[in-house]
């Protein structure tokens, strides 16, 4: 398989192949290969330790053993209590987790119970398919209840809890709870079947962090939302947007929630709750009912709020390897910047044709940066130019970035077919 990474920075994070034969082995140093069945009950194999350069492809190579592949498992879990290599967990009897420490620090997160469902009813005066109103939060309540719940996968790199519950009258929830040997995230993959005519359907996570402000990404940025209530305004932010993450951070640590496809969250005092589905019947009677897939996941990290600690895992949740059959050449990284802070968010042809494509960066901290930039062999010229692509100016050999400014460049470069 040649796998691409669409991110702009190295990486061997998990990701999943179709099923392959027991049999095979990866040939590749320190990549593991452990079978797993997926939340929808499909069967995949995932993929641990690949390296890939930055927005390039590397080869996994596979091979036929007569030894059996997998490994002894770090997990350990006794039904209520969980052990991986970096967590111990503790869940109640409807399957939200209630302890969650990190065992590096000893740092206990919750503050209450973590991926609670919440449902209520939810009539807004106005805009039914798109509108929620202030009173919705005081009719959401934890009606969920859990139908089953077993160990699905248990292996050297990977455990999933396959949990089903009932969340609302007529709709269900299948959902994995993904722990994994090589980081604290915990994900949960879902599958929705969301039957609800006027209700909303959220998960919250009660933390123990306690922040003036949360941060809710948007656009080439973030925004720093109120966690109190004090005054008409803040009130009014019962219900904000957010895109890959939602980050509570005191000054030496803090949690993010990421999410792939869910962009409404709210968040007051430690808790952060994401809406996941929500019945409004106007302007189509037939409201969001079907079936719906989605992840998302609970992140602790040291240090406080900086790209690294929540930015660059939020783009590596939401763009995941794309792994393709047969092998192509390995390539080199397409764009480099060595600025933490600075990320080249956008690859695109241009639009007026030629030797040339848009990279466009942005700083995503809110803070000064300057990184120099290192483009692909091949590339012949780099110009700075605006949002509609026209060129102004030379690119400088270093780039300086505001907070939050976006910069877009026209890189050229060579025809293989022009190449002697």
């Amino acid at each position: 398989f040649t796998i691409f990474n669409p991110l702009d920075e190295a990486c061997s994070d998990a990701f999943y192949l179709p099923a392959l034969p027991p049999e095979l082995c990866a040939e590749n140093e320190g990549v593991t290969l452990q079978p797993v069945v997926r939340a929808d009950g499909t069967d995949a194999t995932a993929v641990y330790g690949l390296s890939r350069p930055a927005l390039g492809s590397a080869v996994l190579r596979l091979r036929r053993t007569s030894v059996p592949g997998g490994g002894q498992s770090p997990f350990v879990f006794t039904g209520d209590t969980l052990t991986t290599p970096h967590l111990r967990v503790r869940f109640d009897g409807s399957g939200a987790i209630i302890s969650l420490i990190t065992r590096a620090d000893g740092m206990e997160w919750c503050g209450g119970p973590m991926n609670q469902f919440l449902c209520g009813e939810d009539v807004p005066a106005g805009w039914d398919g798109w509108d929620i109103d202030a009173d919705c939060a005081m009719k959401l309540a934890p009606t969920a209840r859990l139908l089953e719940r077993r160990v699905t996968v248990n292996g050297p790199m990977e455990l999933r809890i396959h949990s089903v519950y009932a969340v609302c009258e007529h709709s269900t929830l299948t959902q994995d709870a993904v722990f994994r040997a090589d980081t604290p995230l915990v994900e949960w993959e879902s599958s929705l079947v969301w039957n609800e005519k006027h209700r909303l359907l959220k998960t919250a996570f009660h933390t123990n962090v306690r922040a003036r402000f949360a941060r809710c990404e948007t656009q080439f940025g973030c925004i720093q939302r109120p966690t109190t209530r004090n005054d008409s305004l803040e009130q009014a932010k019962f219900e904000v947007c957010c895109h890959k993450y939602a980050d509570l951070s005191e000054p030496s640590y803090g949690v993010a929630l990421l999410n792939d496809c869910k962009y409404g969250v709210s968040v007051e005092g430690g808790r952060i709750a994401l809406s996941l589905a929500k019945g409004g019947m106007r302007p189509d009677p037939r409201g969001d009912e079907g079936v719906y897939t989605f992840r998302y996941a609970f992140l602790p990290h040291t240090g406080g709020f900086c790209a690294q600690s929540v930015v660059r895992p939020a783009y590596a949740f939401q763009y995941a390897a794309l792994p393709a059959s047969g092998e192509g050449l390995p390539s080199e990284p397409l764009v480099r910047v060595d600025a933490a802070n600075v990320m080249p968010e956008t690859v695109k042809p241009c639009e007026d044709g030629g030797h040339a494509f848009i990279l466009r960066l942005y700083e995503c901290e809110g803070s000064y940066a300057r990184t120099r930039l290192s483009l692909a062999p091949g590339c012949s010229g780099a110009q700075l130019c605006d949002m509609l692509e026209q060129p102004f100016a030379p690119c400088p050999a270093e780039l300086e970035f505001r907070p939050f400014e976006i910069k877009t460049l026209r890189i050229t470069y060579t025809d293989r077919e022009d190449t002697p």
